[in-house]
């Protein structure tokens, strides 16, 4: 918070997969009631599921969670399924957030159809790039829908989806990781996007193209590696996996 950020998102839920046994849900639920009494009642807090639970279980947990005030339950059950994502949101009151998983424009027709989802998350990355998502949010627009742009890439992606950002009326809020997983990454670039710590947002960059230019020397400093975010790690969600 001292960052300047006014919401985070957290999964809670360890290594759950379809159920949740009952020590492990009261885990969670005093991890997220932990953590709504450190940032106070101002600041948002989205609920992240992986696509993990069954209809049943996502729905108990919201249940469970929503005396903290979740802003989102982000893909509370295995995306490819709408029928049951439908289940969910016809029986919780928390507002669903899914979309991070569909790469094709077309491929929202039916979850904007089917009315299951309040907030869609699309990565600029994967969809087709700044003027296709832009496309995407227009009919979002006409179905009452938000757009939360998915967004774990590097200070490049993060700069095109604040272009997206400041031309779309139903704009919600952006991710953001290079603060804290990635930080050396905005090295890679020189005028890597910055949270303005006094306002919690991002400025726009009038600079050419993106605002971003690539430094190849810094970026020699960062080698390919595979890397691989193990959900399935005991731990992982304390961020010390086994």
């Amino acid at each position: 918070m001292a960052r300047g950020y006014r919401a985070l998102k957290i999964d809670p839920f360890g290594t759950g997969h379809f159920e949740l046994d009952h020590e492990r849900s009261a885990y969670a639920v005093s991890l997220i009631e932990a953590v709504r009494d450190a940032i106070g009642p101002d600041v948002e807090l989205m609920l992240e599921m992986h696509g993990r639970f069954s209809p049943a279980t996502a729905v108990r947990l919201a249940r469970e969670l929503a005396p903290f005030r979740p802003a989102w339950l982000e893909e509370p059950v295995p995306p490819e399924n709408l029928k049951a994502l439908k289940k969910v949101a016809d029986k919780v009151e928390t507002p669903i957030a899914t979309g991070e998983r569909i790469h094709d424009r077309i491929e929202f027709r039916e979850l904007f159809e089917s009315q299951a989802a309040d907030i869609i998350q699309p990565d600029l990355g994967h969809i087709g790039g700044i003027l296709e998502t832009r496309k995407l949010a227009a009919t979002a627009e006409t179905h009452y829908t938000l757009v939360a742009p998915h967004n774990v890439g590097g200070s490049v992606l993060t700069a095109a989806s604040l272009q997206l950002a400041a031309c779309t009326p139903n704009f919600k809020v952006l991710e953001h990781f290079n603060d804290f997983a990635d930080a050396e990454i905005k090295k890679v670039v020189r005028g890597a996007p910055e949270v303005d710590p006094e306002t919690g947002c991002f400025a726009l960059s009038h600079a050419p193209g993106l605002g971003v230019e690539f430094d190849p020397d810094a970026a020699a400093a960062f080698p390919q590696q595979r890397a691989r975010f193990d959900l399935w790690a005991e731990g992982w969600e304390r961020r010390s996996p086994k």
